[in-house]
């Protein structure tokens, strides 16, 4: 019986991780498409980190776009870069965002 439970508990956080890599996947988009149009600022004051002022906006994107407010308000930065690592694409569109970020002539 506890192998089932361990089993059945395994697949419930298997999809929570999944629902909430698709989530991210919007909010990544969504993130790239307003530092396209230049709506978000590479340069905002208060930041020191180009990495924690885009894991901020991607954080900010996730609450927008999740179901779940609580859970990603209850996110640190380090919980949503362990999910964008979860995923070798979330973390390959991030590093594309990171280093779109980081250009300074941009």
């Amino acid at each position: 019986m506890q192998g089932d439970f361990r089993g059945g508990f395994f697949v419930g956080w298997r999809q929570i991780v999944m629902e909430m890599q698709e989530f991210l996947r919007s909010a990544l988009k969504n993130v790239g498409k307003k530092l396209a149009k230049g709506v978000l600022d590479k340069h905002e004051e208060g930041y020191d980190d180009e990495e924690e002022m885009l894991l901020d906006w991607i954080w900010i994107e996730l609450k927008e776009v999740s179901p779940d407010k609580d859970a990603v308000i209850n996110m640190d930065l380090d919980d949503v870069y362990e999910l964008l690592e979860s995923s070798a694409e979330l973390y390959d569109d991030y590093q594309l965002l990171l280093d779109s970020v980081k250009d300074k002539d941009a």
